[in-house]
């Protein structure tokens, strides 16, 4: 371990307050592999480098968050460690996905040194691909990394200490993609097409699920 690596905190925030009406029902709660949507995301998670979880809620959140109980269950009967998950509710959610990514910044250990944050929906990004942009983190602590898919980069991306505060300063539904646009100079892209992917109606549930099985 390096230098960097000893003063390197990653905490990772999962975005899943939407209230999905494009899917007209709980989105998070879908069934992919056997297994509601939100959680097939935490345990990707959960098999990556990161030091702690965190999970946004906002619509139907009693309901998500009684799924979520089995999480920490499930992480202390498990042969290796893996980062605690904890969830909280942005009580202002309807002001969109910036919203919810402030919420999530109040949560984060004061050690932290960077956060990563992702969709819940984006099914296809796996622990392999969270792992790299880590690796490529740890080398360039002081640069924002994010996936580059669709000619743009977007989410997943990992943030710097130095952006909190920006962050925790979203309002709107545009996320943090106004600061990816201003910030392009310090981004390192990592080429991720599976983050393309992204769950916001029934019929792309269908469409994803019928290429798992072919």
């Amino acid at each position: 371990m390096n230098n960097q690596d000893k003063h390197y905190c990653i905490e990772a925030i999962l975005l899943a307050a939407g209230e999905s009406k494009r899917f007209n029902d709980t989105k998070q709660l879908a069934i992919i592999d056997e297994k509601p949507m939100l959680l097939g995301s935490i345990e990707m998670l959960q098999g990556a480098e990161f030091n702690a979880i965190t999970v946004v809620l906002g619509a139907n959140a009693s309901t998500i968050e009684k799924v979520l109980e089995h999480v920490n269950l499930q992480a202390t009967s498990a042969t290796k460690i893996v980062p605690n998950v904890t969830s909280i509710v942005a009580n202002n959610w309807q002001q969109g996905m910036g919203a919810s990514i402030a919420a999530g910044l109040t949560n984060l250990a004061q050690e932290t040194t960077h956060v990563f944050i992702g969709l819940a929906d984006q099914v296809e990004v796996r622990t392999k691909q969270c792992n790299i942009m880590l690796s490529e983190s740890r080398k360039n602590p002081a640069n924002i990394v994010a996936a580059f898919y669709n000619s743009r980069v977007g989410a997943p991306a990992i943030f710097p200490k130095a952006y909190f505060a920006e962050l925790a300063a979203l309002k709107n539904d545009r996320g943090a993609r106004d600061m990816l646009r201003t910030n392009a100079a310090r981004i390192i892209s990592i080429d991720m097409p599976e983050a393309a992917r992204d769950i916001d109606t029934k019929k792309d549930l269908l469409s994803y699920l019928s290429t798992m099985y072919y």
